[in-house]
């Protein structure tokens, strides 16, 4: 016990609050289980991985911004600030498996790869890349693209203004959104997705939950969705002046519920337990089988 309260004495002096002013900085920083990180940059490169240590490293080349730090038991928390209004930073991060992230950029890329924890990771002007995470999910940038793969078990929120949105391998309820890119979604396993984007296509593949619900809409580009296994949905489907191509059998019935008024089709595939929403203003609607989506000619 005794042992035990000199280690936690050493480990408060250690944590107090501090700041760096350096061209380059190497810290290391002992954490206990659960710790986060958060970084707010304004220009550079982010890349962030983790490693089997009980330890968040912050590693800094700093190009005339100042290199703020303040580190605890519970977390790491890493400012850059800019002189003069100028200073890249390239930061490169260390961090135990599973750190919940929260990284807020302005003109730099971002990166994270291996953490597997909760993320929040945003851009203004800069790619945002994702591998790996474990819970709710939020990815976004302006004017870059964004991508992120392996997600597991949460809620994901993932957009981009003018660049492409690109989801692989992701399990939990999904929202992707992007202005004037594309958006594609491979091997999404969810029963509450959600896609638009304005000037771009979409694309998905995955499984088609019985009581799942499904939303796909675009305004003027294509819109594909290729549903692994048995696809059992009510789809509705709506255009201005494209066209709905399905492998399906379409067939509508009179009656309650069932509707073709103009270019919106209401009808039922299998059981009709999913609802899938399909729309395009412009653009072709293709209902597809098979798990792999690539773009129509």
């Amino acid at each position: 016990m005794k042992r035990f309260a000199a280690v936690v004495a050493i480990a408060v002096l250690a944590f107090a609050p501090r700041a760096l002013t350096a061209q380059s900085v190497d810290s290391t920083f002992a954490v206990r289980s659960g710790a986060h990180f958060e970084l707010q940059s304004v220009s550079g490169s982010v890349h962030i991985r983790a490693w089997n240590r009980p330890q968040i490293r912050v590693q800094a080349e700093s190009d005339g911004a100042r290199v703020d730090l303040d580190a605890s038991p519970g977390g790491v928390s890493v400012r850059a600030m800019p002189r003069r209004g100028e200073g890249d930073v390239d930061f490169t991060i260390s961090v135990p498996v599973g750190t919940p992230l929260e990284v807020h950029a302005i003109s730099a890329d971002v990166d994270a790869s291996a953490v597997c924890g909760p993320v929040r990771l945003g851009s203004i002007s800069g790619g945002v890349t994702l591998a790996c995470a474990t819970g709710d999910v939020e990815v976004e940038s302006v004017s870059g693209d964004v991508s992120a793969s392996d997600i597991r078990d949460g809620h994901t929120e993932i957009s981009s203004t003018s660049g492409d949105v690109q989801v692989r391998q992701a399990k939990g309820s999904l929202s992707a959104h992007s202005v004037s890119g594309d958006v594609t979604l491979e091997r999404v396993d969810g029963d509450d997705v959600g896609v638009e984007t304005v000037s771009g296509e979409i694309g998905f593949s995955g499984p088609i939950h019985d009581n799942g619900r499904y939303r796909f809409h675009s305004h003027s580009g294509d819109v594909t969705v290729r549903p692994d296994g048995d696809l059992n949905a009510t789809v509705d489907v709506s255009t201005f002046s494209g066209d709905l191509e399905s492998d399906w059998p379409i067939t509508i019935t009179p009656g309650p519920g069932r509707r073709m008024h103009g270019q919106d089709w209401e009808f039922t595939v299998g059981n009709g337990g999913a609802r899938l929403t399909l729309g395009s203003f412009s653009g072709t609607i293709y209902l597809r089988r098979g798990s792999s989506p690539r773009r129509e000619d």
